[in-house]
């Protein structure tokens, strides 16, 4: 368990630091103690979901679990029920870890099928690849120590930092990038486990001193607007990821937050998921790029003849490196779709510009990204249709002023959009109800009557 042991001998070199949420506090030492005392109870098990209302108990049980030895799947609440309990039918852990009447309890679940793979996972994040069928992402040990190790040279937070985790720890940048990262940097970490407003977050960073935050450009964008009076005057860090950001929208951070660390990062579940960042004093001439690869990363741009790209030739993104993983779980054939010769294939769409800086230029696929919760419009084309006033649906992503937004344009039997909404509201979670929805007569299909399905983004 070299996963444990790393992580435990950065905790002890800074005893006193703490992890916060609400009222709650535990110092780095007393965390170490309970997690190794809560392993024990994992006894037996091989995988195990987590699945937490508070971000701090959920951190708690996946450091239990890391040093138990034991697979760990982190759910989030924030995505909906059955989002997770898609991902539970699809993994079948043997247990689960929830925090019931604000106390950490495992339970055995019943009818477990899960296989352990040949080669240990650490973790397994679940990704949902345009369908909303969830993928589990294999990370093994070394996938992880390698990129919290890489992350962990640049960004540049100490003891005298505090960071602020607002997003949940199911997203392998929020679990890598900022959790275990701080924990390496030996900075104090704060959790909110609330939903998202990007007032609340200037108004914590303010009331807690916070120094260092993470977040998508759509969040930042928002919170740049707001940050009035300087209420963010205690921060200097700031990690931007999640989105393909706009020169534009990165000169407004820029100019919103003057004194702060800006980096520009790129990643994927499947490689632990940091790839590349912008280093810090670029990020002012350079804000739509995400700069160089990690010091244990390779890449390489393909064009659609598999040759590689000339600078500022636009091409499917593929990297390579130690962070990238084992594999789906029990997915051999989607596995074999995307690592080709050691090379995962991102199905990304970038360019290197003429200084030799990653620059992405939009994803391969469907996924929207809002607010850093993967939006997935078949998924919400799926429960909307179960109405059966529903005769087609399209669902897709957009931009305005406030940032990404979901659309929805619809074709059945509704008298008003107000009455669709209301459907949206019944049927989703709050975050998947479309902004902006049109009532259309038709929709665009091709020549074999498939619904076109154009980039809005």
């Amino acid at each position: 368990m070299k996963l444990w042991s790393f992580i435990k001998e950065h905790m002890l070199k800074n005893p006193e630091q703490q992890i916060r949420e609400n009222g709650a506090s535990l110092s780095f030492e007393e965390t170490v103690i309970w997690a190794e005392g809560f392993a024990k109870r994992l006894n037996g098990v091989e995988c195990c979901a987590i699945l937490c209302s508070s971000e701090m108990a959920a951190a708690m049980s996946l450091l239990a679990c890391f040093a138990a030895g034991v697979t760990a799947v982190p759910l989030s609440m924030r995505y909906g029920e059955a989002h997770c309990n898609k991902i539970l039918d699809t993994i079948s852990p043997d247990a689960i870890i929830m925090d019931t009447n604000g106390e950490l309890t495992v339970y055995k679940l019943k009818n477990c099928q899960y296989i352990a793979p040949e080669k240990h996972p650490a973790l397994i994040m679940c990704t949902s690849g345009t369908t909303g069928k969830p993928k589990g992402a294999m990370l093994s040990e070394k996938n992880i120590l390698t990129n919290v190790s890489d992350i962990s040279d640049y960004f540049t937070m100490d003891k005298s930092d505090t960071i602020l985790i607002a997003r949940p720890l199911y997203h392998c940048a929020v679990l890598t990038g900022e959790f275990l990262t701080a924990i390496v940097r030996g900075a104090n970490i704060r959790f909110y486990s609330e939903q998202f407003n990007p007032t609340v977050m200037l108004e914590l960073i303010k009331e807690y001193g916070i120094t260092a935050f993470c977040g998508t450009p759509t969040l930042l964008s928002v919170m740049a607007r707001f940050n009035r009076s300087n209420a963010a005057a205690t921060l200097h860090h700031i990690c931007i990821s999640g989105e393909c950001m706009g020169a534009e929208v990165g000169r407004k951070i820029r100019a919103a937050f003057p004194a702060c660390r800006i980096y520009h990062i790129y990643g994927l579940t499947e490689a632990c998921p940091r790839v590349s960042y912008l280093p810090s004093e670029h990020f002012g001439d350079y804000p739509d790029c995400v700069g160089i690869p990690l010091k244990s990363v390779s890449i390489q741009i393909l064009n659609e003849q598999d040759n590689l790209c000339h600078t500022n030739e636009e091409g499917i993104l593929y990297v390579k490196g130690d962070n990238v993983m084992i594999g789906y779980y029990r997915e051999p054939e989607k596995t074999s779709k995307v690592l080709k010769n050691g090379w995962l294939c991102t199905g990304d769409i970038a360019v290197i510009n003429d200084v030799g800086f990653l620059k992405i230029k939009g994803r391969n696929d469907d996924l929207i990204i809002k607010f850093g919760m993967n939006v997935y419009p078949a998924e919400i084309e799926g429960a909307i249709k179960q109405d059966s006033r529903v005769k087609e649906v399209l669902v897709y992503g957009f931009r305005n002023s406030f940032g990404t937004q979901i659309g929805m344009k619809l074709v059945g039997e509704f008298s008003s959009t107000e009455e669709v909404k209301q459907l949206c509201m019944k049927v989703l979670p709050s975050f998947q109800v479309p902004s902006v929805i049109e009532l259309v007569d038709e929709l665009p299909k091709n020549g074999s009557g498939k619904i076109i399905r154009r980039k809005m983004l």
